[in-house]
């Protein structure tokens, strides 16, 4: 993290500058931390290609006419500023990138660069701070693993819309404040270049979205303070290459007065007014959300602590101090002012800043605590003044830096690269992504969720006029005005497609898309993108199963696989169980979305299956290699499982275990759970397994958060 406040030319009279071999001077990482990281960064890769539009995404698509629409994000960033927000650079790209939400290649490509965004960030302040370019390159891919494996909010930038403000907007902070600190940094020949690119950077910065807009303000407002207390304590006599205090401090209050004046621009939009009109924001809801802002505050201040983002902080600043190969020479009295100022001003930015934006949203109808991805953006906030604020300290108070100095060059990377990578692989984000990248369940939601929506769009597309007008962006609202007050329209088709099973996969999706009621959001947007009347989703009929398990043998469609029955489920009263395929849309009518309900089924018998609560299944998945596993592994641990006959769960969360057991669960299959009560059809439970096109490898089932026992085929 790269600080403005460190580089002023010694002054006379004032004590020698720390030697440098009071700090570690690091070698550039070698090919094996490169492999690391990218190891490490490949599940979260892999993820991206299994995005499928979900919540505003839907709206979003249909304001764009094409791919890349120019014209159509200028005329919407005009019109939302009179209508709605004066988020302008959101609105901008929402629609230019709108498209993405109906080409999957293309939706993760985005979501992926924005993250990407924090690299560039952090790299361009590794080259601000003096680190060659292939460590600074380096430390940007590990900005982006520390991003990935340490958000608390992680399935934000899994979703187009959600990416395009909460992940650009902390993207684009970290991006303004290398623009900053390149502006102070920057010879005298140059600083005016530098100027008019921080004020590009910071003016897209503050219309993203609020927070980054008042993050923004108070960085820039950091800057001046500094620059202004720079100016006092100088006596002017930087070479003539270097900008002087005076310079330096005019430089910063131009960039502050664009800044504000960006923020004026779009807080106080028309639009903004509208906005708040339309939900029915009064004083009195004001007033109660005002009084309860500081105890919400208190809740969202600290919550970096909450994971690893604050030792993930201090080891990165740590690792670029360590790869300057071009240090400064600063008397000690001036580091020790200067460093105490940047660590003093970045905290209490970040706490004014937090403030700020509990008010905002008190006077709101969405309050800070109301979703994670707020406290979540926060966090990535307070790492950011946490950065600057450990760089100053650190040039304060070197005490820490010398002590590592004593170790080996070598050993000083490992010293400060195995705690962090081994901090983000054995955290949440990290593992799960993992295992879900491993062990088939992005496949086999991408193969529902891909049929799903290729089969609206072929009803929609067979439902539309050859000749009809445009219905998307700016052409769409020429040729029909008024088509965006979305209503369900009798005279198209209305179809029902499956909830997606099981609906949470981390990170790509975390509940079902498509609520069950078609005027609920996002639904009427889901039929105007594909053209439909409406469209909702529903579960599989349990009693379809049964029926077909029931039919006549010389009727039947499908032959059911019987299951032998271990003797403890025998005992809690399950007498027989098959597997079966069978087609549980809702509606005979619907026929052309039944395929989407097309489902392998494990149906059970027992006389008295009202006791069962719960029913939990291990679905071991046969070996595939689109999943982020080598074939070979996914079969060693699926023969890992299967050489047991049960599996040993916790009685009261109904997880697994034996560590050993557990791990190769997670890589080789996912365990699905049902209420059973949802799933009864008289003396029958029947759940649905796996899309019918799919065949598991093995089956493991337990009741009522007991043993898992293996499910193997009856021989008699």
């Amino acid at each position: 993290m790269a600080q403005p406040a460190n580089t002023a030319a010694p002054h006379s009279g004032t004590a020698p500058a720390h030697p440098s071999s009071d700090r570690p001077n690091l070698p550039a990482p070698g090919w094996l931390w490169w492999a690391l990281v990218l190891i490490l960064l490949l599940p979260f890769a892999y993820a991206f290609g299994f995005l499928f539009p979900r919540g505003d995404d839907f709206d979003e698509v249909t304001r764009a006419m094409f791919p890349f629409d120019l014209p159509g994000g200028l005329y919407e960033v005009a019109r939302e500023w009179l209508t709605w927000s004066g988020r302008y650079t959101y609105h901008f790209l929402a629609v230019f990138l709108g498209k993405a939400g109906e080409l999957r290649p293309l939706y993760g490509l985005v979501c992926a660069g924005v993250v990407a965004l924090y690299g560039v960030g952090l790299y361009g302040l590794a080259r601000v701070a003096k680190v060659e370019r292939t460590p600074a390159i380096f430390c940007g891919l590990l900005a982006v693993l520390v991003v990935l494996g340490g958000h608390q909010c992680l399935p934000n930038l899994y979703m187009l819309t959600d990416t395009l403000t909460m992940g650009v907007l902390q993207a684009m902070t970290l991006v303004f404040l290398w623009a900053l600190c390149r502006l102070w940094h920057a010879p005298a020949s140059q600083a005016l270049k530098a100027r008019r690119q921080a004020i590009i950077v910071g003016v897209l910065t503050v219309g993203v979205f609020e927070h980054s807009a008042l993050a923004a303000l108070a960085a820039c407002t950091v800057a001046v303070l500094l620059a202004f207390l720079d100016k006092l304590a100088s006596r002017e006599t930087e070479p003539d290459s270097a900008q002087n205090p005076r310079t330096r401090l005019r430089h910063v209050c131009t960039l502050w007065v664009w800044i504000l004046g960006a923020l004026l621009f779009s807080f106080l939009s028309p639009g903004n007014q509208v906005r708040r009109a339309t939900r029915h924001i009064d004083a009195d809801v004001q007033m109660r959300q005002l009084a309860a802002a500081f105890d919400q505050w208190q809740q969202v201040v600290l919550g970096i602590f909450d994971g690893v983002l604050p030792w993930a902080v201090l080891l990165l600043v740590l690792l670029l101090r360590g790869l300057r190969k071009h240090r400064p020479l600063r008397p000690q009295a001036h580091a020790a002012r200067s460093g105490w100022l940047l660590a003093l001003f970045a905290l209490a930015a970040y706490l004014g800043l937090s403030g700020l934006l509990t008010v905002l949203h008190a006077l709101s109808d969405v309050t800070i605590t109301t979703a994670a991805k707020l406290p979540a953006g926060l966090a990535v906030f307070a790492a950011y003044a946490m950065g600057f604020a450990l760089w100053g300290i650190l040039d304060a108070c070197p005490v820490a830096e010398r002590t590592l100095a004593r170790l080996p060059r070598q050993g000083i990377l490992c010293v400060l690269l195995i705690p962090l990578l081994v901090m983000l692989a054995s955290g949440y984000n990290w593992r799960t992504t993992a295992a879900n990248a491993a062990n088939g369940s992005m496949v086999q939601l991408g193969l529902q969720l891909q049929e799903r929506y290729d089969t609206l769009r072929s009803i929609g597309q067979n439902a539309q006029p050859q000749d009809a007008p445009p219905r998307f962006g700016l052409l769409g609202e020429i040729y029909r005005p008024g088509a965006r007050r979305r209503a369900i329209d009798p005279s198209l088709p209305q179809p029902v497609v499956q909830c997606s099973i099981p609906d949470t996969v981390f990170p790509v999706q975390m509940g079902e898309t498509l609520p069950a009621q078609p005027e609920t959001w996002p639904n009427l947007w889901v039929a105007w993108m594909y053209g439909l009347g409406s469209v909702r989703s529903a579960q599989p009929v349990a009693a379809a199963a049964v029926t077909t398990l029931l039919a006549p043998a010389e009727v039947a469609a499908q032959k059911p696989v019987e299951m032998a029955i271990p003797d403890e489920l025998r005992g809690a009263g399950i007498d027989g169980a098959w597997l079966i395929r069978a087609n549980g849309a809702p509606a005979q009518d619907q026929l052309a979305t039944a395929a989407t309900f097309s489902n392998l089924w494990l149906v059970l018998h027992g006389q008295n299956l009202s006791r069962i609560k719960r029913i939990a299944v291990l679905r071991v998945n046969k070996e595939d290699w689109r999943r982020l596993l080598p074939t070979v592994l996914q079969g060693q641990a699926a023969e890992l499982l299967l050489k047991q006959r049960q599996l040993t769960t916790n009685a009261a969360t109904g997880q697994l275990t034996d560590a050993q057991t557990r791990i190769a669960a997670a890589l080789a299959g996912e365990t699905l759970y049902f209420d059973a009560a949802g799933w009864t059809q008289g003396e029958y439970v029947a759940v649905p397994m796996c899309p019918a096109v799919s065949t598991p490898l093995w089956l493991f089932m337990g009741i009522d958060n007991g043993q898992m026992f293996r499910l193997d085929l009856s021989h008699s």
